[in-house]
């Protein structure tokens, strides 16, 4: 029986660790959650009230009036537990042999590693799905292998509505739209004027980019009395105007038919306002996991060769984690339908 070279579970955390930033460079759903290891089984947080009312006159000579202290509001959720392997079968590990010889050591790394990039992807697409719809719906569901809802959240975020929707280029008013949303920051911790950030697919954008009301953004000359008509002059006008700046994201997944899937749907728009001292909204935590040494909170990778165990002879590769978004500003987040 040959002997096969491949990385030890140990080896692989430490490659996905140096894979991570590249992989999850320009996807702003790891900027706005960041993913964070914590030692506890459940995820939980807690935010404090807001601050109310103005200081009381006491007169001369007058004793001060104390105030209520702010109380503190706790929030938990049950982590999802996720994971699952893809194997090496026999026929590839057989075709891997050198021809022509039984018992020499076959280096099977290349299998391995391009079986962790699958399920490391896997993995980060399935986070980055739980957070933007998260974001884009106010809940997100996961299913299970036989279809029940395994994992599921939801939060009360702002919501707005275009009067007229963006796609109907003569009469929709963007400008008026991001004017509207940008005075839900009152009495809200947050910013939504040029601070903010307005997440659309390209789909959305081109539709902004298509405006021909006179009145609204197809109105507005440059200097040289020409249209804002690429996204980088829109932008120049929404800062401008102390408006949120437009940001295409037209990533997406590919689901089990081939589909191609967003992560925001067209018509929607995810507006995520700045916390006063820059705060994110939120962040991923992974939580224990007892496929991890000790149960230590984290992803877990693990290679297990069945060797004489099984017949057929396969190895899997397997990648899992526990966690779920904890979501830290609801109010900072504006769902707009447009």
């Amino acid at each position: 029986m040959p002997n096969y070279i491949y990385p030890t579970s140990a080896e692989l955390t430490l490659i996905a660790q140096e894979k991570l930033p590249n992989l999850i460079e320009n996807r702003p759903a790891f900027d706005l959650f960041p993913m964070r290891n914590r030692d506890a089984t459940i995820i939980m947080w807690e935010q404090a009230d807001n601050y109310v009312g103005l200081q009381q006159a006491r007169g001369m000579n007058g004793e001060p009036a104390s105030i209520k202290q702010i109380g503190l509001k706790r929030y938990q959720m049950s982590p999802g537990m996720y994971g699952e392997f893809a194997v090496l079968d026999e026929l590839i590990l057989t075709e891997r042999r050198r021809a022509g010889t039984m018992n020499t050591d076959a280096n099977i790394e290349d299998l391995v590693m391009e079986q962790q990039d699958r399920l490391l992807q896997r993995r980060l697409d399935r986070i980055e799905k739980i957070c933007w719809d998260l974001l884009v719906f106010g809940t997100f569901s996961v299913a299970g292998p036989n279809g029940a809802i395994v994992h599921r959240d939801s939060y009360t975020l702002q919501t707005y509505t275009a009067s007229v929707a963006w796609g109907t280029y003569a009469t929709s008013a963007p400008l008026a739209d991001l004017r509207a949303v940008q005075l839900l920051s009152r009495g809200r911790s947050v910013n939504f004027g040029a601070q903010a950030t307005v997440y659309v697919n390209r789909v959305t954008a081109n539709q902004l980019m298509n405006n021909t009301n006179s009145a609204d953004l197809y109105g507005r000359r440059t200097q040289g009395l020409g249209t804002y008509n690429t996204l980088d002059m829109i932008n120049t006008l929404l800062t401008g105007d102390d408006l949120p700046a437009i940001k295409i994201y037209d990533e997406g997944y590919l689901d089990d038919t081939g589909t191609f899937v967003p992560f925001i749907p067209n018509n929607k728009a995810v507006v995520v306002g700045k916390r006063p001292a820059g705060q994110t909204v939120g962040e991923y935590q992974m939580t224990r996991n007892a496929n991890n040494p000790n149960a230590a909170p984290g992803a877990y990778m693990r290679v297990i060769d069945r060797g004489e165990e099984h017949i057929p002879r396969i190895i899997e590769v397997h990648d899992g984690h526990n966690g779920g978004p904890a979501l830290y500003y609801p109010s900072a987040v504006i769902v707009m339908t447009v």
